[in-house]
């Protein structure tokens, strides 16, 4: 009879984990930006600073949640985080001030990191030593999907309901979610249900014997000129795709296309990140680290080409595809590589340094793109910059494989 190892419960656990952490909590505030600041009288400006302030906080405390992790297991600090994170939008709701929200959005940066992105991928990371590619797209899916569903959602119980009532669903929707998951379903490694990693063949030997856990650690990879290349590429990434990520529509109609294409692009967009999440999980895993790695490198370089171009509707449906690899390739590259070249063995440590690179460039790059409109009236320099940032990420990643080609028993390339 066919028997489903536990890992892959891991890996759908983690997309509900990452689309309840970072799908809701994180993805859905953008829509209550106009209502909010019409009922309270706050300038946009003034409203969305509470956001910078949760990311500033949450990249701050990056390194020292991969040591909580690494301390006290995944469904500990987890569970705390869910709680706290969903009493924080709760919060939202009964703010009156604009105080209020900056001191839970300070709260709220405290805890994000143990129910995001990088929470996730150390989890599968313990599970997995084949197939982390399709595993952590898996996992990874669920932001884009939840957020895909739970925004339209979101808008029309704002219409309904007001905004305040639209907080606390969401806030009982992602304390639901997460608290069920982490009690019900997630194990903090195999070990704990008698277990081995995931393997294609279970009877082979694993590929480090006698050390299941092999690799380096933080101290040991930081000696390594390879980590420092993987954690420039990962900020490289990041910089170059999360200002055009976020910022689509607003390029779209700046450039001169209706609102309703600019939506229907939209939209598509959010499809395609979705589905690549799992596809480009897979293509790591067939065409190995150097390989996968520059595929990714290259729609650095190739998007911001055709956002050149993007006056043209058909310009516009390549530029997104290939954004949509750049931006679903982003978090799983990194996660995935610093697995490939440095190991099990101390990886909640070194997998939340890269990142917090990868924080970085997402917090720098939209406000980045802002400012070159601001400045230039149009985006074309933003473009040539990005195509440049894509070619050094493109020399970085490859830099990581030829001076780190893995520690023995890995296999970092095919």
């Amino acid at each position: 009879m066919f028997k489903v190892h536990y890992a892959w419960v891991i890996a759908f656990a983690g997309m509900l984990i990452t689309g309840a952490g970072v799908g809701i909590i994180n993805s859905t505030l953008g829509v209550f930006i106009i209502p909010v600041c019409d009922y309270l009288e706050f300038t946009r400006g003034q409203f969305t600073f509470y956001v910078t302030v949760s990311m500033f906080v949450m990249v701050m405390l990056m390194p020292y949640f991969g040591n909580l992790f690494k301390k006290f297991g995944f469904r500990r600090v987890a569970g705390i985080c869910a709680v706290m994170c969903s009493f924080t939008m709760l919060g939202y709701s009964f703010s009156t001030e604009l105080w209020h929200f900056y001191v839970l959005a300070f709260v709220n940066g405290l805890f994000i990191n143990g129910i995001g992105i990088m929470a996730v991928g150390i989890l599968v990371n313990r599970w997995f030593e084949d197939k982390k590619g399709v595993a952590t797209g898996l996992a990874f899916s669920g932001s884009g999907l939840m957020a895909a569903l739970l925004v339209p959602v979101s808008k029309w119980f704002i219409e309904e309901n007001g905004w305040r009532w639209t907080y606390q669903f969401l806030a009982f929707v992602s304390f639901f979610i997460l608290i069920s998951v982490i009690l019900l379903i997630v194990k903090d490694s195999p070990e704990d249900m008698g277990l081995e990693p995931y393997r294609v063949k279970k009877d082979e030997v694993p590929k480090t014997v006698g050390e299941p856990k092999a690799g380096l650690t933080r101290n040991e990879a930081f000696r390594r000129v390879s980590f420092w290349f993987l954690a420039i590429s990962a900020f490289g990434i990041a910089l170059s795709q999360a200002g055009p990520h976020i910022k689509t529509v607003t390029f779209l109609i700046d450039i001169g296309h209706t609102v309703a294409f600019s939506a229907t692009i939209t939209s598509a967009y959010m499809v395609f990140l979705t589905g690549n999440k799992i596809i480009i999980g897979w293509i790591l895993d067939r065409l190995g680290s150097l390989k996968g790695s520059l595929l990714i490198g290259g729609c650095c370089v190739v998007f911001p080409i055709f956002a050149l171009m993007a006056s043209s509707p058909a310009a516009v449906w390549v530029y997104i595809a290939v954004l949509s690899v750049a931006s679903s390739g982003s978090t799983i590259l990194t996660a995935v590589l610093t697995a490939n070249y440095f190991g099990r063995k101390d990886y909640p440590r070194v997998f939340s340094i890269v990142s917090m690179f990868t924080s970085m460039g997402v917090a720098i790059s939209p406000p980045a793109l802002g400012l070159i409109f601001d400045i230039t009236g149009g985006y074309d320099l933003a473009w040539f910059i990005s195509i440049a940032i894509g070619v050094a990420v493109c020399l970085c990643l490859a830099a990581v494989y030829t001076t780190e080609r893995g520690l023995p028993g890995f296999i970092t390339s095919k």
